[in-house]
């Protein structure tokens, strides 16, 4: 195919983000008949899938079924369009994996995603795709390729990469990496919600993962009374300051420069930026990841 498209996926357990700004719900309805919208449908093999509209449940392996293969064709298909080429591409794709997992299930990720003859349509429109090679990279080092430049003369930088199951953490030295400093913690935006849900049941009040977040954002798209927000922005910043002792703990030092990284980083900035124990912060969006993979995966392709 004469179209190529080099792009970043990060397949996140929350949501599944792009270098291009692609973002959806890690999560979908699955269906043997077409839905009564063509919004955010995705049909593949004969079956329809409703992209975005839930979330499945955390995979730690996910080669083990085609749910993130799934969510990657709808951001490949938004990369297409933005790109305004035909809908016929040979695909590069750069991804990731927390750090802990990295050494060991790189290889079987990245063979996961590599196949030819992808037919498919989204959103109404057609789409013919070969995924013909796909690079894999370490979760939140991605990240902070975006703004390597800045620290690269830092003697020692904290980076922290809030996921929605994980939460991933290490130190670069003069902007790069310590391998011995990396450290993973099952202790992801997920646990917060669960956490609130858990809390809300006591009193009969059932809200979504979305919904939740909106309130911790303070977009208050719910009409509960006062003590509702209260008790959810108590239990955020509780989360916020337990994450941040487990970090110390693992002897982190605050007073140095400390990145925050991922959806998890931007729905908490507040409370991470108001805690007394981080003295300075840099805060990168949650595509910053996504962003890393392509930038990591082009600097690979120039060699």
């Amino acid at each position: 195919m004469e179209n190529k498209i080099i792009l970043g996926v990060d397949n996140g357990n929350a949501y599944t983000k792009s270098s291009e700004g692609f973002s959806c719900q890690s999560g979908f309805t699955k269906s043997d008949v077409e839905s009564i919208t063509k919004q955010n449908l995705l049909i593949y093999q004969g079956v329809y899938y409703s992209i975005g509209n839930n979330r499945s449940s955390v995979q730690l392996d996910k080669t083990r079924n085609q749910d993130a293969f799934i969510l990657s064709l709808a951001a490949i298909a938004d990369a297409i369009n933005k790109a305004g080429i035909e809908p016929k591409a040979d695909v590069l794709l750069g991804v990731g994996l927390p750090i802990i997992y990295y050494g060991k299930m790189k290889h079987k990720f990245r063979e996961y995603f590599i196949r030819d003859n992808i037919k498919f349509s989204f959103n109404g429109s057609d789409y013919a795709v070969n995924i013909v090679d796909c690079r894999v990279y370490p979760q939140g080092y991605a990240a902070f390729i975006n703004i390597y430049k800045d620290y690269k003369n830092v003697s020692v930088a904290n980076v922290i990469d809030i996921g929605g199951y994980t939460t991933d953490f290490f130190i670069v030295e003069n902007g790069i990496i310590n391998t011995a400093s990396c450290y993973s913690l099952p202790n992801g935006t997920i646990t917060l919600f669960a956490s609130i849900q858990q809390e809300l049941l006591k009193i009969n009040i059932n809200l979504t993962e979305k919904q939740i977040q909106d309130i911790i954002l303070g977009k208050q798209p719910v009409l509960f009374d006062a003590d509702i927000n209260k008790m959810i922005e108590i239990k955020a910043r509780e989360y916020v300051e337990n994450l941040l002792t487990k970090i110390l703990e693992y002897g982190f030092e605050f007073r140095n420069p400390t990145i925050i990284v991922g959806g998890g980083g931007m729905m908490l900035k507040k409370y991470i930026e108001s805690s007394d124990r981080v003295k300075y912060i840099e805060n990168l969006d949650q595509f910053a990841n996504a962003r890393g993979y392509k930038i990591l995966l082009e600097q690979e392709l120039r060699r």
